[in-house]
C-alpha cells in the first residue's frame, strides 16, 4: 500500500463517520433555537450557582476568621461589639455580592 492510498482511506474513512454521525443523530446536530437558548440559560444557571456559593464560602471564611481571632478578649464590651459589626458587614457584602451576580445579567438582558 502506498503512502497516497492510505491518505486516501483516511479521508474516505473520516467521511464515512461524518456522514454517519449526521444521519444517525440529527436532533444532536441540528438543534433548534429554542433547544441551544435552553442549554445556554441553563449553563448562565449553573455559573451563577457556582459563583453564588463561592462568594458564601468566602464570607463564611471571612466571618469564622474574625470570631476566632477576636476569641481571646470574647468577655470585653467593647470587643463584642467590634465583633458583630465586622460579622455584620461581612454578612451585607456577601449579599451584595450575591445580588450582583444574579440581578447583573437580569438588568443585562433588558436592555437586550
Amino acid at each position: 500500500m502506498t503512502k497516497q492510498h492510505g491518505k486516501m482511506r483516511l479521508v474516505f474513512g473520516t467521511a464515512v463517520a461524518l456522514v454517519i454521525c449526521l444521519v444517525v443523530t440529527p436532533e444532536i446536530v441540528f438543534a433548534s433555537a429554542g433547544q441551544v437558548q435552553a442549554k445556554l440559560t441553563n449553563a448562565a444557571n449553573v455559573v451563577k450557582g457556582i459563583l453564588t456559593a463561592l462568594v458564601v464560602l468566602v464570607g463564611i471564611c471571612a466571618a469564622l476568621f474574625i470570631i476566632i481571632k477576636r476569641m481571646p478578649s470574647a468577655d470585653d464590651p467593647h470587643e463584642k461589639n467590634e465583633v458583630f459589626k465586622s460579622v455584620g458587614r461581612v454578612c451585607a457584602l456577601v449579599g451584595l455580592a450575591a445580588a450582583v451576580i444574579w440581578l447583573l445579567p437580569w438588568v443585562y438582558s433588558l436592555f437586550t
